[in-house]
Formats: C-alpha cells, sequence, structure tokens
C-alpha cells in the first residue's frame, strides 16, 4: 500500500486531533463540573479497568493492520473475531468490578454498568487496526465523530438529567457507536471476503506476540487501581485524572505521524523517518510551553478544586512529551521490521526481531513504575502525607523512568536507521516557545481573569492562549524555512483535495 500519505494523512489527523481537544476540554468541563471528585474518581477507576481487558484485543488489530498495510484481505475476520473477544471478556470484568467496588467505595452498579463500553471499544479499536493499514486518516475523522457526539450526549445526560458517572458512561457509549459508523464505512472495502478460520488460527498461534506487546500496557494502567487500594481514597485518583486531561494535549501531537508506522511496513522506506519526527517536534514543543504555563488555569477552568495540582500537570505534561517523542521511536522499529512477512515465522525468529524486543523494553520500563510507585504510595501512606503531595510523587516518578527510555530508544533507532535529531530545528522551536513563554508572564495578568463562571473565566483564557499561539506561529513562519514549507504543504494539501 505505497500509496499511504504520509504528509495529508499526519494533517489530517493533526488538525482533527486539535479539534478534539476542544471538544474533549468541553466534554471534560461538563463532567469535572458535575461531578464531585469521588465521582470522578470512580468515572477514572472504570476507564482504567477497562483499558486492561483490551490486551487481547490486538491478537486481532496488530496482525490485521501489518497485513491489510501489505495488500491482504482479512477484515472481515478481524472483525467477527474481535466481537467474540469483547463478549468473552464481559464476565471477567464483573467480577474485577465487585472486588474492587467493595475495596474502594464505589457505587457497584455504576462499576457494573461500565461493562457496556467493553464490545463497543474492541470493535472500535479493530475497525481503527483495519482502517490503519490502507486508510490511516479514517481513524482521525471516527476520532472526530466521537469527541462532537459526546459533548450533547453528555450535556443531556450528566448536565440536564443529572445522572452523573452513569451519565457519562452513557455519553461516551453514544460516542462509540457512531464512531464505530464512521470506522466502519471507511473499513467497508476490506469487510468483504469471508471470514478465514485458517487466519484466525495463524492469530490464535501467534496471539503471544500481541499479548506480550500489550502486557506492559496493562501493568502500565495498574497504577490507578494500586494507588485506590493502597491509600482508600478516590480523590488522588480525580487529582491525577484531571491532571492527565490536560497535559494528555500533547499526546495529539503524536497524530502527524500516525501515517508512519503503516508506510514504514508497505515500503520500507526511511526517509519519511527525519522529516516526518521534525514536525512532531514543531508541534508538540509548544504544547508542552503551553500546558505548563496554562496549568494552574485550566485546573482552574476545569474546576477550582483541583488549581492546586498545577505541578502535578507540569510533570505528567513533560513526561508526555518525552513519551510522543519514544512512541515514535517505536513505531519506526515496529515498522520496518519484516520477520513476520514469512507465511509462518519459527519462535526463534520472532523472539529476536523487533517484534518482541520493542514490547521488552516497554514491559522493562512499565514493570519498574509500577515497582516504584507502589514502594512510594506505601512509603508517603505510612507517614500521613495529603493526597496532593502524594500525587505529585507520583507524578514525579513517571517523568524520571520516562526519560533515560527516550534516550535509549534514540539510540537504538540510531543503530537501525540513518536518522540524526534534528537539534536545529528543535532550538528554534524551542526558542519561539520561549519567546510566547515571556509575552504570557507580561500580559496574562491583564488579559486572564479569575471568576467561577466558566462562561466569564474561559474566554479570556482563549483569548490568551490565541496570543501565544499566533507569537510562535509568526516567529517560526519568519525564521524557519520548514515551518514555511509546513504551511506550503498544507495548502496544496487542501486545494489537491477540492
Amino acid at each position: 500500500m505505497s500509496d499511504i500519505r504520509v504528509t495529508y494523512s499526519g494533517l489530517i489527523g493533526l488538525g482533527v486531533g486539535f479539534a478534539s481537544v476542544f471538544t474533549g476540554i468541553i466534554f471534560t468541563l461538563i463532567v469535572t463540573r458535575r461531578l464531585t471528585p469521588e465521582e470522578f474518581g470512580t468515572w477514572a477507576i472504570i476507564g482504567s479497568m477497562i483499558s486492561y481487558f483490551i490486551i487481547v484485543e490486538p491478537i486481532i488489530s496488530y496482525w490485521s493492520t501489518r497485513q491489510i498495510a501489505r495488500g491482504e484481505e482479512v477484515g472481515k475476520t478481524s472483525l467477527i473475531s474481535s466481537t467474540i473477544f469483547s463478549i468473552g471478556s464481559l464476565p471477567i470484568y464483573l467480577v474485577l468490578a465487585f472486588f474492587v467496588a467493595n475495596n474502594t467505595g464505589s457505587n457497584i452498579n455504576t462499576m457494573f454498568l461500565g461493562a457496556i463500553l467493553l464490545p463497543v471499544l474492541f470493535i472500535s479499536q479493530t475497525l481503527a487496526g483495519i482502517n490503519l493499514g490502507h486508510k490511516p486518516h479514517a481513524t482521525s475523522y471516527g476520532l472526530l465523530g466521537f469527541e462532537i457526539v459526546k459533548i450533547p450526549a453528555a450535556l443531556l445526560l450528566v448536565f440536564l438529567l443529572d445522572l452523573g458517572v452513569d451519565g457519562a458512561i452513557v455519553a461516551t457509549l453514544v460516542a462509540y457507536l457512531l464512531k464505530i459508523i464512521i470506522q466502519t464505512h471507511f473499513a467497508k472495502s476490506k469487510l468483504q471476503k469471508k471470514f478465514n478460520t485458517v487466519t484466525l488460527r495463524r492469530w490464535i498461534k501467534l496471539s503471544w506476540i500481541p499479548i506480550y506487546s500489550n502486557i506492559s500496557h496493562l501493568i502500565w494502567s495498574l497504577d490507578v487501581l494500586i494507588y485506590a487500594i493502597i491509600i482508600h481514597s478516590t480523590i488522588g485518583v480525580a487529582i491525577y485524572a484531571v491532571s492527565l486531561t490536560v497535559a494528555n494535549v500533547i499526546a495529539h501531537s503524536g497524530l502527524v505521524s500516525q501515517a508512519l508506522y503503516p508506510k514504514l511496513l508497505a515500503n520500507g522506506k526511511q526517509q519519511y523517518v527525519k522529516e516526518n519526527f521534525s514536525r512532531l517536534l514543531y508541534f508538540s514543543i509548544p504544547i508542552l510551553g503551553i500546558c505548563i504555563i496554562f496549568s494552574k488555569h485550566a485546573l482552574f477552568a476545569l474546576n477550582p478544586a483541583y488549581q492546586e495540582a498545577f505541578l502535578v500537570v507540569i510533570f505528567i505534561s513533560i513526561r508526555t512529551f518525552f513519551y510522543v517523542l519514544t512512541s515514535v521511536f517505536y513505531q519506526v522499529l515496529m515498522g520496518i521490521e519484516k520477520v513476520d512477512v514469512e507465511g509462518n515465522p519459527t519462535y526463534s525468529a520472532l523472539s529476536k526481531s523487533k517484534l518482541f524486543q520493542v514490547p521488552t523494553i516497554q514491559l522493562v520500563h512499565h514493570a519498574l513504575y509500577i515497582i516504584s510507585l507502589t514502594g512510594i504510595l506505601i512509603f508517603l501512606n505510612w507517614y500521613e502525607y495529603s493526597e496532593l503531595e502524594i500525587v505529585i510523587w507520583w507524578a514525579f516518578i513517571m517523568v524520571v523512568l520516562q526519560i533515560p527510555f527516550f534516550i535509549y530508544l534514540w539510540i537504538l533507532v540510531k543503530k537501525n536507521i540513518a536518522f540524526s535529531f534534528p537539534l536545529v530545528d528543535a532550538l528554534k522551536y524551542i526558542a519561539a516557545t520561549i519567546l510566547f513563554i515571556i509575552v504570557f508572564y507580561l500580559t496574562f495578568d491583564f488579559v486572564i481573569h479569575y471568576e467561577i463562571s466558566i462562561y466569564k473565566y474561559l474566554p479570556t483564557l482563549l483569548a490568551e492562549l490565541a496570543i501565544c499561539i499566533g507569537i510562535y506561529i509568526a516567529f517560526t513562519f519568519t525564521i524557519d524555512k520548514k515551518t514555511r514549507a509546513l504551511f506550503r504543504a498544507i495548502l496544496n494539501e487542501v486545494s489537491s483535495r477540492k
């Protein structure tokens, strides 16, 4: 599938990602301003628990993306198999929900209701895997539909009908259903062939690769549950979750690289890597700066009760920045691996490949994180630190462990392909970011007005944000020819689609 367009898919993904930032913030505003910290903590725990069960879904989407990118028709087999797997996971979720509710004080009926999100999440992830292999930008359209419909659903169910966490769950369900419809539309050309039991048996035989790849994600997502059980509270989980909402804006910059992995799978050409990485830095560096300087203001907007947690936002933002860069390195290493091109690769070949090496690195990283976090939580709880102090340490651990693995992956990528870090570009983007940070501290007292009413506060916050973004774009456009080339590429892509 050499016709995958890295620039087009990346720009579409980035545009939709930034649009979803605003829709996501609106949804979060509705939820955080309507739910108590305890209820918001329960909402975060449900989200974390659901992620445990997604570990088996990549048995399907992991291989379907790779095979579809190489021209194999396995779409219908993927979708039907994923549906079966999702149904099988429901009883296990209900048992875990019962245990967690009894140990955290969460409402057990609400925990059980969260089970309705499992099937739609499975199906959505599988369709995304199918589309990633032939139309990467389709995943962005699905995300946009998801984010847009969430807002009216949340307004009705959470704000107007005051259904609390139950309303948030149902609103998310409705959003996923629209996302599935959109994704199915783009994937329909890949859903024509018959269900192939031979393909499914091959995936099950090789399932240890995607399962092993996702064990690390499962381990990482245990942090929320471990906190709730050790501290016996959901308040800290709420602080962490709302801070993560702000910091996750940086993660959207990674969408500019969403087509890199299937492009490398399709033809193996590596000339796109450095150019794409430079574009990633262009967006991720200023967003990191924005998340840091707006940390306290963003938390106040979400709910004034959380504004003192700005250090948590800063630490998680720094970690997210390096996580996004590291994730691109993971994509590159996985994308250039060809061991699975063979019909039946041996266990020995797979275990020596990057399909095994990369997940092992992630597993070591995430295991160190969970072990460190557990020890710190027990220590701080024993000495009766406040929940805010505990969560600050939680976020600090995330940063300390992320940076060394970023450096290691950078070295590993350089050993496998001709890649040099675009240092000059990075310094230009850092200079532009420092410039708007200076302007921010000179002007925010005049522009931003603290008001409890979100209708009065949010416009002033957005005005200051627009000033910072405007300065960054103007400065980089003036001094950096790659920025000018990027805007020309955007204009060319827009004009070519008319």
